[in-house]
């Protein structure tokens, strides 16, 4: 997985391209009429994500988009994790899959539990999980207003997991005086014997004195395509099945807002229900997963003086997720294995967070302390009837309480070099420090230093220094699974947070008012990674070792080391009025790191390592290209032509690089561990269009993966074929 010298060698000639001839197209649209131009570039969106404060985009010394409300409406995808798959440096994972696949993604080809989502700038996750890391199709669109990107790492003022970068969903508030409204339904189909729908209602009622009120539901539901794709080659019993999909989302928001000040409360219900499999490549006619998640949020905001402003944010949500697997046909005949099991996790996380922010002239202050705690518990059952009698057993966390809490305080300032003289104006320097202290791990410290230089009026260039750390879940921390012989439990009190170094560059440039592109590279190291590992017998070689007699157990240990190099352009044109065009292009490399010198020797009794994700033993330092599932390469390209004033098309295609995914291989060490194999890259084209046919109606129509390419996002699950999408929408 490297970057080769003619893939450089064009991203260089590209960024030429784009220096020399961009100026020209750009001044060819200067001379349009000015009203006839019905793209635009969205210079003036403001982002907050990046700062906490309110900031133009083009403003920011980071890497940062903006999905905007207009783009939201246009789509025809079901949730966040799809919408994001469409963004630079965003490697989407279950997104193409069966509606109620899980959806996980890597910004910056970091860890999937190295990115922070947010719903209004409060953290959101699933601390019911192995990693902590939340399912992306469980965020539904309804009622979102826009989604912020800042890509880097952010943990300076967003905390644990922020190395990759930070999604904020920010919901809808006030609307126009009076009742607003949005309906709209969505049919089609994504292969043979296949159906989907998704209907949507959002009302919004805003009064002339600043109150205002959100409703929204969202169902969706699917049916008739196969999770897993079946490799046996008829071999043996493993029958297709039909994988459905329901999912129902309902959400509100009260609040009030004036010149000065705003206050809300909102509430989020997310409950869907999908038909599930007993893993790659194995399919299960008789198994379901239910989850459940309520989300309660709260803040407010107080300008206190021109200068001074305060604001509050908090929420608690509570989530539950329960599989069941019940007794499955075997065989042509029609017979049942006799096993029937059961999971239950559920989990909690409460957020609160107070911060201040203080301007002057040519300096802003951001000072802000919160604090989390989540909890987590599972429940697992197994019964099993057979000719050798009947086997039950019971495991239940309940009596653990396993929870943690996390204080910080932070601050954060931008100086802008007028402060000191007039003739450095176009300096700007922002300084951010946060400590960080858990209940488990003691305290942590991160910083961040970003300068940025506004060369001209439309140029301007930056650099960043960031520090981050992730903090380990509940299960890598206090699991009590332990089989017998063991030589300790899977949870490991003793990890330490993983920690990260980042080092990016950037340029921005503003070639007219219908053209912008932008430049970034970057580095990131993350240290103390947490990986699941074997231990084995120290006191037998490794050759001699017996799957039998010398395995001691499983466990978590801070025991590799990221290394992920990137770079990454895109650009957003108005070729004519009436064209459109945007692009991201991603490059990275990446290795991942085991040395012994890292392990603890006190904790693992000196006893042998094995990696389970490599299956390596950790004798001495070894070193693997790629991280599994994120290719080197990814790209994206729009064009959106608008034909009449009503009648609008658009095309786009994502090319996903090659990357190394995972399979189970009994021949890694005496007891089997994960190997790699290589999956293909893969160019997905989606074609649309949309009709106005009222100012309260309008419609779309979209084939989805145009040219029925046939690929895989990961081993042992089956993707969409060609699809074909009708949806109507109407707003008054």
């Amino acid at each position: 997985m490297t970057i080769t010298n003619q893939t450089l060698t064009g991203v260089i000639a590209f960024v030429a391209f784009l220096w020399i001839s961009v100026p020209v197209l750009g001044q060819s649209n200067d001379s349009a009429d000015p009203d006839s131009t019905i793209f635009n570039l969205s210079l003036d969106e403001i982002i907050v994500s990046a700062s906490k404060y309110e900031q133009p985009v083009q403003s920011v010394g980071r890497n940062v988009s903006v999905i905007t409300e207009d783009e939201i409406q246009n789509s025809t995808h079901a949730n966040v994790g799809q919408l994001l798959g469409q963004q630079q440096s965003f490697h989407m994972i279950g997104g193409g899959q069966t509606p109620g696949s899980l959806q996980q993604g890597f910004l910056r080809n970091a860890n999937s539990h190295h990115s922070v989502v947010m719903i209004d700038g409060v953290r959101i996750s699933d601390p019911s999980t192995n990693n902590n890391s939340i399912d992306l199709a469980e965020l539904s669109l309804v009622g979102v207003k826009r989604i912020e990107i800042v890509r880097g790492a952010h943990s300076t003022l967003y905390g644990s997991s922020a190395i990759g970068g930070v999604v904020n969903i920010i919901t809808q508030k006030e609307g126009t005086p009076g009742l607003n409204v949005e309906v709209g339904t969505q049919h089609g189909r994504f292969g043979d014997n296949t159906y989907s729908t998704r209907n949507n209602l959002h009302l919004n009622y805003t009064s002339e004195n600043g109150f205002y009120t959100n409703t929204g539901l969202n169902y969706q539901f699917s049916n008739g395509l196969d999770a897993t794709i079946d490799t046996t080659g008829g071999a043996g019993f493993n029958p297709q099945d039909q994988d459905d999909f329901r999912k129902l989302d309902v959400t509100t928001k009260i609040g009030y807002a004036t010149d000065r000040f705003d206050a809300y409360t909102s509430y989020r219900r997310a409950n869907q229900r999908s038909d599930a499999d007993q893993g790659a490549y194995q399919d299960d006619d008789n198994a379901f997963t239910d989850f459940n998640r309520d989300l309660f949020s709260f803040g407010a905001s107080l300008d206190l003086t021109e200068y001074v402003s305060l604001e509050y944010q908090g929420s608690y949500s509570d989530l539950n997720r329960d599989f069941v697997n019940d007794s499955s046909v075997v065989d042509v005949q029609g017979n049942y294995d006799g096993i029937y099991t059961e999971t239950n996790a559920e989990g909690s996380l409460f957020e609160n967070e107070f911060k201040s922010i203080i301007e002057g002239n040519n300096i802003r202050f951001v000072v802000g302390a919160s604090a989390s705690e989540q909890t987590m518990s599972t429940r697992n059952y197994t019964f099993s009837r057979s000719e050798f009698g009947i086997f039950e057993s019971e495991t239940d966390l309940d009596s653990l309480n396993l929870n943690e809490v996390i204080y910080n305080g932070y601050a954060h300032s931008n100086i802008n070099g007028s402060l000191v003289d007039d003739k450095i104006s176009a300096f700007s320097l922002s300084l951010g420090a946060r400590y960080v202290h858990h209940d488990e791990f003691g305290s942590h410290f991160t910083y961040e230093v970003n300068p940025k230089v506004q060369l001209t009026e439309s140029t301007m260039v930056y650099g960043a220094v960031t520090s981050g750390f992730n903090a380990p879940s509940l299960y890598q921390l206090y699991s009590p699974a332990q089989q017998a012989g063991s030589f300790t439990n899977r949870g490991n009190e003793n990890l330490s947070p993983e920690s990260s170094i980042s080092y990016e560059v950037g340029w921005k440039q503003q070639v007219s008012d219908n053209i912008s592109f932008e430049l970034s590279a970057f580095k990131t190291t993350v240290s103390d990674v947490v990986e699941y590992v074997y231990l084995w017998n120290g006191n037998r070689s490794i050759d001699n070792l017996s799957a039998i007699s010398d395995y001691l157990g499983d466990t978590f240990l801070n025991v590799s080391e990221q290394e992920i190099a990137g770079l990454e352009i895109s650009t957003n044109a108005n070729i004519t009025p009436r064209l459109n065009l945007q692009g991201n292009l991603s490059l990275t490399e990446s290795t991942l790191t085991f040395s012994p010198e890292d392990i603890d020797p006190d904790y693992t009794g000196g006893n042998h390592v094995q990696v389970y994700e490599s299956g390596a033993f950790m004798t001495d330092q070894k070193e693997i290209d790629g991280l599994t599932r994120r290719p080197a390469v990814n790209a994206f390209l729009e064009a959106s032509y608008l034909a009449t004033k009503n009648l609008r098309f658009n095309v786009d295609t994502r090319f996903v690089g090659s990357r190394d995914d995972v399979h189970y291989s009994s021949t890694l060490g005496p007891y089997g561990a994960l190997d790699r194999s290589d999956l293909s890259g893969y160019n997905v084209t989606n074609l649309s269009a949309g009709y106005t046919i009222t100012a309260n109606l309008s419609t779309q129509l979209k084939v989805e993966n145009v040219f029925d390419a046939e690929y895989h996002e990961i081993n042992g699950y089956r993707t969409r074929g060609r699809g074909f999408f009708i949806k109507l929408q109407y707003t008054l």
